[in-house]
């Protein structure tokens, strides 16, 4: 996104800026407009308005320029200034009063010799990418020093748009880079749009809606939905109902692009004695028939339980750590090596 209020800068996974309540001046970033956003459950409708994976990003004039950027959140978060795909040593604190970031790229990565940058990864190691974490809302407030948006070709080629929940969120990730959809995007060379709901990610008409309407995408992953069989009470036959709609919207809306959906990630109902592993396995049967019967040859289905074994789980046996998330990621990757021409 490009913003009228801070031309200098591209917004990367934000679709809208809405006024902070917690900060004067602040331009809190939300990843899915409010038109949308009303439309979805309660829940839903404030963790779109988180800017999990969302980034402010900027080239500097030179490699002496100084550029700062004033940020705030809600509560006390990180940030993490990246580079290209440079990581920093350690995150920025930020919370409810503003604070100002200054920024200048750094002596060694201004060093490296043109044949070494262009070898640097999927981003040109002078673009500034400040990342958001997904725990709290965050705020733009303003940006001073010479600088421009990133141009096409300093910017990966391919955008990868993830739909899920908390786990695509990267809820139990230790930083939002380790999670499974940074992974992948990192495989792959792709640009992450990041559209997980924590415990909320219902297969809604207007989150379906939504995503068919964009063109900032070129292949996307629907990981459907534990959030519907774990703590949603929604017996199989209504997910079938609402994941055939939700699939079938965006593939009917995008049908030259691959759309990838993903069965239940093994939890607890499998693997506990208390749990009901044949509920899972309903939810599992009734994805693989939606996409078997979907006239969409662009859409194919990747089995959880093949990407996540029972030692990448966390102690809740729900949520991935960060082992997990490394092997989601790395299996669907190669699965979309496969499918993605």
């Amino acid at each position: 996104m490009e913003s009228s209020e801070h031309p200098s800068v591209s917004l990367h996974n934000v679709t809208e800026t809405v006024p902070a309540e917690w900060a004067e001046g602040g331009e809190r970033l939300c990843r899915v407009p409010a038109s949308v956003g009303e439309e979805l459950n309660e829940m839903a409708r404030d963790r779109v308005r988180h800017p999990t994976g969302s980034e402010v990003r900027f080239v500097p004039a030179d490699d002496e320029t100084e550029v700062e950027v004033t940020l705030s959140a809600a509560e006390k978060t990180h940030v993490r200034v990246f580079w290209g795909v440079f990581q920093p040593w350690q995150p920025t604190e930020i919370g409810p009063e503003p604070r100002t970031l200054t920024l200048s790229v750094p002596e060694r990565i201004a060093d490296l010799p043109d044949e070494a940058a262009a070898d640097a990864g999927r981003f040109d190691p002078r673009v500034c990418r400040i990342r958001f974490e997904r725990r709290t809302a965050a705020a733009l407030h303003d940006v001073s020093g010479e600088c421009r948006p990133p141009t096409d070709d300093e910017l990966p080629e391919a955008r990868y748009l993830a739909y899920g929940t908390s786990i695509t969120e990267g809820a139990a990730a230790s930083a939002l880079h380790t999670d499974y959809v940074t992974h992948v995007a990192r495989e792959q060379g792709y640009d992450a749009l990041n559209l997980g709901c924590s415990g909320s990610a219902y297969c809604e008409a207007a989150m379906a809606e939504h995503i068919a309407g964009r063109d900032d995408w070129d292949v996307a992953t629907l990981a459907l939905s534990v959030n519907m069989a774990n703590t949603g009470g929604f017996e199989p036959e209504t997910f079938r109902e609402r994941a055939e709609t939700f699939v079938n919207t965006v593939a009917d809306a995008h049908p030259e692009k691959p759309v990838v959906c993903v069965t239940l990630f093994p939890y607890h109902d499998d693997l506990t004695e208390s749990g009901d592993a044949a509920h899972a396995a309903a939810y599992r049967t009734a994805l693989r028939e939606i996409v078997a019967e979907s006239p969409h040859d662009t859409l194919h289905v990747v089995e959880g339980p093949d990407l996540l074994d029972l030692p990448g789980l966390g102690a809740d046996l729900l949520h991935p750590s960060d082992a997990g998330m490394k092997s989601i990621g790395r299996g669907l990757a190669t699965r979309l090596d496969a499918i993605v021409e």
